[in-house]
């Protein structure tokens, strides 16, 4: 930074090694309170700058290199960092954890799978319960002393802590519950053909057990093993692998970057759209899920948005601002459900008729076992991409040909058809849809690598910064300008988080503030009497 800006300069983290006994203690109990001058500054500098990042991706995704990279940009930005693989935590579990990491190729994917899914039979969140112990023992080794041991030790260095790698949306959310904005997960993205390629190069050949890993990792039956699909959605950054070292150490490098405020960062076109997506999800009432859709045209404008919900004489769905509310809610309850029930009733009383055994348990097999559970046309509501189509069309001087449409979920078939016929050329997804058969029905115009010739539509997973990290990272959180209206510019080793969570809890900051508050208008003269 030039010096003609110092003034606005973060002040560098201590090191490691310049551990006090500051860090350790909460603020009721500092000793140095005229440092601060006033309560907001002294709460500020008990902010946390420790940065817990959860890595997500599928079995042959990439995530070694993802991890080296972030790493090396990490340690560019000043920080300590602590790796914390998963894998060798459950290993360790085992009365023998060498020789399970000594395992290659498919015995040892399918080894840890095995003892991973009886460790989430007691707790889905076993595993990560492993991992949030180590990262309190790596901070007592760092930063406690013998006073500390068994204690909370809170600090206020750049320490951040790599966990490698999370396989079950509950274990995000624990990890959520506990570091909360101090918690950010990278989900890395990579097709299946990619994938595949991978894991055959890791000398996996048999086409059988690189496809027992793929489901394995992807969707447990039971629900108590990896669920890689569902836990990847709740990613606040995501990146596509696309074999391309400087393109991953770019995407890398402009995550921590946002973390920090650093470079005057803007969101990129898909980051916008997606957003705007995800805001009009907000307004859908469906009692099934909330979706949202934008369609953005060629110069970037946003043109129409879209929610999933149910639609309303003259156009447009039902809102709270329109007279009468008819949505579901207000109503019978969800007919999808209610008209599913009744298939299975009718496969009840066939079965029934024709003198099968037990028709009740034979009706439930079938129904669970066959797409007839999966059924989606009985809805009252209209899908998000349907809606911001029709809207558009609602508009005279309008059209969808050559559009990117924004989703908060992958298209289902039936949408599909509509975004092709539509003309739309891209669709962007973040969430997949199980039930979507759009590739099997329509692969003749559909295709999820980009094709530069065109001759598809183009179904493409979202890169960039999750909706729910939007705010946080794009509004302004330092300073732009100095008072003769020149740039300031923030440097990374330097920066702090724009987002952080604090050290301590509310109770500790009252009493801080009741120190500061006594010391400048005398103790308790403000108080009244009972």
């Amino acid at each position: 930074m030039s010096t003609k800006h110092q003034q606005h300069t973060i002040a560098p983290s201590p090191s490691v090694e310049q551990h006090t006994a500051q860090n350790d203690n909460s603020l009721s109990n500092s000793s140095s309170e005229n440092q601060y001058s006033n309560s907001l500054e002294a709460i500020r500098s008990r902010h946390s700058q420790e940065l817990i990042i959860g890595l997500c991706g599928a079995v042959g995704a990439g995530i070694k290199r993802l991890k080296n990279a972030l790493v090396t940009e990490l340690r560019k930005a000043n920080y300590h960092v602590e790796h914390i693989r998963l894998s060798e935590l459950i290993a360790h579990t085992q009365p023998n954890p060498k020789e399970i990491l000594e395992l290659r190729k498919y015995k040892r994917y399918q080894t840890l799978q095995d003892l991973g899914d009886e460790l989430r039979k007691k707790s889905n969140t076993a595993v990560a319960d492993m991992g949030i112990r180590r990262i309190g023992i790596v901070r007592n080794s760092l930063f406690g002393s013998k006073q500390t041991q068994g204690k909370a030790v809170k600090v206020t260095k750049k320490v951040a802590y790599v966990i490698d790698q999370i396989k079950h949306h509950e274990e995000v959310e624990l990890f959520q519950e506990v570091y909360r904005r101090n918690f950010y997960m990278l989900g890395l993205l990579r097709t299946q053909d990619e994938r595949e390629k991978n894991i055959r190069e890791e000398g996996i050949t048999d086409s059988t057990e690189i496809a027992k890993l793929i489901e394995r990792d992807r969707k447990s039956s039971d629900g108590n093993g990896q669920h890689v699909e569902k836990a990847i959605q709740k990613s606040d950054y995501f990146i596509r692998n696309l074999d391309e070292k400087e393109e991953l150490n770019n995407s890398i490098s402009r995550f921590i970057n946002l973390i920090h405020g650093v470079g005057s960062i803007t969101p990129k076109r898909d980051e916008r759209g997606l957003y705007a997506a995800y805001s009009a999800s907000l307004a859908s009432a469906c009692l099934s899920r909330q979706v949202g859709a934008a369609i953005m045209d060629d110069n970037g404008q946003i043109v129409a948005t879209g929610c999933n919900d149910v639609p309303k004489f003259k156009g447009g769905l039902y809102d709270s601002d329109g007279g009468p509310d008819k949505r579901c809610y207000n109503k019978s309850g969800c007919q999808n459900d209610k008209q599913k029930s009744i298939l299975k009733d009718e496969i009840f009383e066939i079965l029934k008729d024709e003198g099968v055994k037990d028709p009740e348990k034979v009706a439930d097999k079938i129904f669970n076992n066959s797409k007839a559970k999966s059924l989606i046309e009985y809805s009252r509501a209209i899908h998000a991409e349907m809606d911001a189509i029709v809207s558009l069309a609602r508009q005279s001087n309008a059209n969808t040909v050559g559009k990117t449409l924004y989703c908060t979920t992958y298209p289902c078939h039936s949408c599909a058809r509509h975004i092709v016929a539509a003309g739309i050329e891209r669709v962007v997804y973040i969430e997949p849809y199980e039930k979507s058969l759009a590739m099997d029905l329509h692969g003749d115009a559909i295709c999820h690598i980009d094709n530069t010739s065109k001759e598809k539509l183009l179904m493409q997973n979202f890169e960039g910064t999750a909706p729910n990290r939007y705010a946080e990272f794009f509004i302004y959180s330092k300073k732009r300008k100095d008072k003769n209206g020149d740039a300031i510019t923030y440097e990374l080793p330097s920066s702090t988080q724009v987002d952080p969570h604090q050290l301590d809890c509310y109770v500790d900051y009252e009493l801080k503030i009741k120190e500061i508050a006594d010391m400048n208008t005398g103790e308790d003269k403000l108080v009244p009497e009972e």
